[in-house]
């Protein structure tokens, strides 16, 4: 496994290799799609959630 993990670090596919932006995220991925943008789709909606909680929840 460290092999292949050096193998990938060290190879042309650690240009996709992100950080997931989700807030409490800690996990990594290798971005296969240009659109993709978080880990899995949990993640994706706890950040959309966290934008409209930001954006309705600001003091009036």
């Amino acid at each position: 496994m460290a092999r292949a993990v050096i193998g990938f670090l060290t190879g042309p596919a650690r240009e996709e290799l992100r950080a997931c932006p989700a807030p409490r995220c800690v996990r990594y991925f290798v971005k296969d799609h240009p659109r993709q943008e978080w880990c899995k789709p949990s993640c994706g909606n706890r950040a959309r959630v966290a934008r409209h909680y930001q954006r309705h929840a600001a003091p009036r």
